[in-house]
């Protein structure tokens, strides 16, 4: 079961932090890597075992300019603390794990693609705040 939130599902939390912010509306935080990020979509998966997960899939196009993990790697936690923490939180949502997802270009969930420039990262959520999770 998967449960999406954004645009249609809270349209609320869209509103309130279209106000929040003077940036575009689905722009993420100013970031470490000086990069720009635009959230695709975020949704919650139950898995087997009942924990939920929350998944912030984001479009960072200068990943197709040669920029690597490295040059990326702190962005992550930025993401997950000062994002995607806060529109959980805002749509009352409670999950176990933040997976943070950074791509060159758009690409369905579960889909795979050569041409497609992919990281991501894990984090557990303790004391409102994302712990990265070495995998």
């Amino acid at each position: 079961m998967t449960g999406r939130f954004g645009l249609l599902a809270i349209p609320s939390l869209v509103a309130g932090l279209a106000c929040a912010s003077a940036s575009p509306l689905l722009a993420g935080p100013a970031l470490p890597s000086g990069m720009e990020a635009e959230l695709l979509e975020g949704f919650v998966e139950v898995q087997p075992d009942g924990e939920r997960w929350a998944r912030f899939r984001y479009i960072m196009p200068a990943l197709s300019g040669g920029a690597g993990y490295d040059s990326v790697q702190q962005d992550f936690a930025v993401l997950c603390d000062a994002a995607a923490l806060p529109m959980l939180d805002a749509a009352a949502e409670e999950v176990s794990l933040v997976v943070v997802s950074l791509m060159d270009k758009p690409l369905e969930f579960g889909q795979s693609d050569p041409e497609t420039i992919q990281f991501f990262e894990v984090f557990t959520i303790r004391d409102d705040r994302c712990i990265w999770e070495e995998y």
